[in-house]
């Protein structure tokens, strides 16, 4: 069941209102010329460096998805460390700083790609039963899942990883509660865009 609100699309999917957010581009505030810092970001940008050197050269692909969760899974003190300092950052202010489409949907980028030598950006999310943006992924997309309600989902995953192929393109749904994440971009690349009109 579809209903318009306030500019939005609101349904109902299995019991939980879902709204679908406007198309936002990514605002000077999210992803500006200075990024947000604060105590534990230094902390923060050490413990993905042990992730971003194992993607080096990696393609995106199933492969590299399962290799992610063996390695650093939901289990994994590389996981629980980088999740436990995602919500830090929350708190501090430099992670999920920009407001999107209201509390409930949140992003804010950590580090640009030339930044980092394997040329990935680094970027946090935060969604609450939400269908994010749509958006096509030039050369993909990984996501490090951290729900914070029990049966919260990203895309239909739980905590761990998830993978998405280049050319890959999708609204970023979460449901069942709240979900906080980590996600990387090779060369920073991401397409908002309007989703597809079915016929």
């Amino acid at each position: 069941m579809y209903k318009a609100f306030n500019g939005k699309v609101i349904f109902l999917m299995q019991g939980v209102i879902m709204s679908i957010s406007p198309v936002t581009m990514p605002s000077s505030q999210e992803k500006g010329d200075v990024l947000p810092s604060g105590p534990s970001k230094p902390e923060m940008m050490a413990a993905v460096a042990s992730v971003l050197s194992f993607l080096k050269d990696k393609p995106l692909d199933e492969q590299l998805e399962i290799e992610l969760n063996q390695r650093f899974g939901a289990t994994s003190e590389v996981y629980s460390e980088l999740l436990r300092l995602l919500r830090v950052g929350i708190e501090e202010g430099w992670a999920c700083y920009a407001e999107i489409d209201g509390p409930d949907y949140r992003r804010g980028q950590l580090a640009k790609s030339t930044e980092n030598a394997n040329g990935y950006s680094v970027e946090t999310g935060m969604l609450k039963n939400v269908l994010g943006n749509y958006h096509l992924h030039p050369q993909g997309e990984i996501n490090m899942i951290g729900p914070e309600d029990d049966g919260a989902t990203f895309c239909g995953n739980g905590a761990g990883w998830k993978v998405f192929a280049p050319g890959s393109q999708h609204f970023p749904t979460v449901k069942g509660g709240k979900v906080t994440m980590l996600f990387f971009l090779p060369g920073g690349e991401i397409e908002y865009m309007d989703p597809p009109r079915h016929k």
